[in-house]
């Protein structure tokens, strides 16, 4: 829950920054949507904790 409330700050950026993003597109890869990023975080997650042999 943490860290959907983290990660949903950086996936809904402000009107300057999106337009930032659209003025320099190289900049736009550090635009994260919410799904994907929790996803990937919830699967290293999950990851990290299985046993390991």
């Amino acid at each position: 829950m943490v860290m959907a409330g983290a990660l949903s700050a950086y996936s809904t950026p402000p009107s300057s920054l999106r337009a930032v993003y659209q003025a320099e597109p190289d900049l736009a890869r550090f635009h994260l949507e919410l799904k994907d990023s929790l996803e990937l975080v919830l699967t290293a997650t999950l990851f990290g904790v299985l046993p390991r042999r």
